[in-house]
């Protein structure tokens, strides 16, 4: 049935493989697609017919038995794969466990790693990795299995350089432009961020307003309420020397008070709102 798949021209599901360099030389193993592999060279070299439960007009043919044009079409297939680079050995076992094992597809940030190393992975895998936002709870202990924190931090990086971006799809861009960043285009990035995660330490002090207490820690609001102050930043405004307290009553109306499905227009107003009052 995988030769009728391809008989008929229909698109197989993504093959994985890694990519190595060993004594100056590329090779690459398949974590993902092997069997597949293995089952269309072996049709190729007439080791088997299209039997039942194939019924199509090639029923009991090999390889050789059939018209030119369609075995033509058969080399011509394209199978799509991903290939992983830079994955050490650790990494490439967890994979293939996770796909073959326990049958859990590789989600799409799992699969970008794989598809855009570069320095746009790195930035965002670094900064997912801080201290405030583990303690914050933005992330829980499955997402960053999963690379949801990365995927996360990429969607603010991503905002702080063009602006808001609606769909995550839109991170594959982001990935291939600034796989090759300037060395000090990417650390005025970094820094940017770590200045706004230094006012959010400001404004949801523990013992004053515990963010992991809050619905700023649900990723919409996190958002939100990041690329808002990011933004007063950029304008020039500050924080520093501030009376943060009337701002944090605020912020706990809004934790409260607003409903559900207006949450991310008015929340982006009402911080606009607060964030100005504390800069006023």
């Amino acid at each position: 049935m995988l030769i009728d798949t391809i008989l008929r021209q229909v698109p197989m599901p993504k093959m994985f493989l890694w990519n190595e360099v060993r004594n100056e030389h590329t090779h690459r193993q398949v974590i993902d697609g092997q069997q597949r592999i293995s089952a269309i060279l072996a049709f190729l070299r007439d080791e088997f017919a299209l039997d039942e439960p194939y019924s199509g007009e090639f029923l009991g043919k090999k390889f050789s038995e059939l018209p030119k044009e369609v075995k033509d079409s058969i080399l011509l297939y394209k199978i799509d794969y991903n290939e992983a680079t830079g994955f050490t050995e650790e990494e490439v076992r967890e994979v293939y466990s996770r796909v073959n094992k326990y049958s859990m597809p590789l989600n799409r940030q799992e699969l970008r790693r794989a598809d855009f190393p570069g320095r746009f992975l790195e930035l965002s895998t670094d900064l997912s990795l801080n201290e405030f936002l583990d303690a914050s709870r933005v992330f829980t202990v499955g997402q960053r299995r999963r690379m949801g924190d990365v995927e996360f931090v990429s969607e603010i990086l991503a905002g702080m350089l063009e602006g808001p971006q609606d769909k995550k799809g839109d991170l594959d861009y982001f990935y291939s432009r600034y796989a090759e960043w300037r060395p000090a285009e990417e650390a005025k990035v970094k820094e940017d961020f770590l200045a706004v995660i230094y006012d959010l330490e400001g404004i949801f002090a523990p013992e004053k307003l515990s963010l992991a207490k809050t619905r700023f820690r649900q990723k919409s609001d996190f958002y939100s309420l990041f690329l808002t102050i990011y933004e007063f930043r950029t304008a020039g405004d500050s924080l520093a020397g501030k009376d943060l307290e009337p701002l944090r009553g605020d912020l706990r109306i809004l934790d409260t008070n607003i409903a559900p499905e207006s949450e991310i227009d008015v929340l982006s107003e009402y911080a606009i709102k607060c964030v100005s009052q504390a800069n006023s």
